[in-house]
């Protein structure tokens, strides 16, 4: 059986915000030369629906009234991408599951932060967040930022120096490339002793820790430089809790990109879950699958998160 060709998968529910997320999976798609898959998920209720007439066949109605809404969003992307290169589906099931099922390992998915479920404005929905933190693609987590905040510029990446860092790297070289933008790297360090009660706490010589911290990715950014020459990259080692620093980091960014453990070999983290909802630009979250084993060193069991600290 072939493998299907890679493409930007993006979820759509009829919602403003999905509206939005569809136009910049159109551009996404279009900058990688890729198809684009509208996805809609179709969920009706089994037996009788309270209110409505008997002989209404509401499901039909309302099976109509996606397809045709899908159709409207495909000729609305006109502008951006050719009609041959848009497809749609509407797929039964509830929409966390139909995502999962709809991209593959290839694929980029993207999905607004909120959409018809829970969540609006700045919150993130829940769809947004299952997807984000188990689907085996990489998912971009699209959010508008404010029209009336700072001027924007640059991709901003968190990594931890482990092996999975390298691959999380990549990836968010190759969407600063894609923008034409400059590329950010930042790596969150703390001390755990900051955590204990104030009667108890000792720390380490922080210049030292943050020596020993760059050491531990310094030869990513350089190896990354050598071979993307043409791409501004900026090393970023700052003390305080992973999640805090990349919120502040993205500050006038116009896109994080950070890894994620895989969810056998303990979830997302705190780190992803701070981001994804804290932070006011789109995210994407690339899985990184983290072996976890005896005597395997810490940094290797936290690939990508950004900070051994959520």
């Amino acid at each position: 059986m072939a493998t299907p060709s890679p493409a930007v998968v993006v979820g759509v529910d009829g919602s403003p915000p999905a509206a939005e997320a569809a136009r910049a999976a159109a551009r996404e798609a279009g900058g990688r030369g890729l198809p684009l898959r509208l996805v809609r998920a179709f969920h009706w209720p089994t037996g009788d629906v309270a209110g409505l007439p008997a002989a209404y066949d509401a499901c039909a109605a309302s099976r109509r009234s996606a397809h045709a809404d899908l159709e409207r969003m495909r000729t609305g992307l006109a502008d951006l991408l050719p009609a041959s290169a848009v497809t749609t589906e509407l797929v039964d099931g509830r929409p966390g599951s139909v995502l999962c099922r709809a991209a593959g390992a290839e694929d980029l998915l993207v999905v607004g932060a909120s959409g018809l479920t829970w969540g609006a404005g700045d919150l993130l929905g829940s769809v947004a967040e299952a997807v984000a933190v188990t689907v085996g693609c990489p998912v971009l987590v699209h959010r508008s930022p404010s029209p009336l905040g700072p001027r924007r510029s640059g991709v901003v990446v968190g990594v931890d120096g482990s092996a999975g860092s390298a691959a999380v790297l990549a990836t968010a070289a190759t969407e600063a490339q894609l923008r034409g933008e400059p590329l950010r790297v930042v790596h969150a360090w703390r001390q755990l002793s900051e955590d204990a009660v104030q009667r108890l706490r000792w720390r380490l010589d922080e210049a030292t820790s943050t020596s020993a911290e760059t050491a531990a990715v310094e030869p990513l950014v350089v190896g990354l430089r050598s071979r993307r020459p043409a791409l501004p990259v900026a090393l970023d080692v700052a003390k305080g809790r992973a999640g805090q620093v990349l919120v502040q980091a993205t500050a006038t960014a116009t896109l994080l990109v950070v890894g994620r453990r895989d969810v056998t070999a303990g979830g997302p983290g705190a780190t992803v879950h701070s981001v994804l909802h804290r932070v006011g630009v789109p995210v994407l979250v690339v899985p990184v699958p983290s072996p976890v084993g005896p005597g395997l060193p810490e940094r290797a069991a936290v690939a990508a998160t950004g900070s051994r600290e959520g």
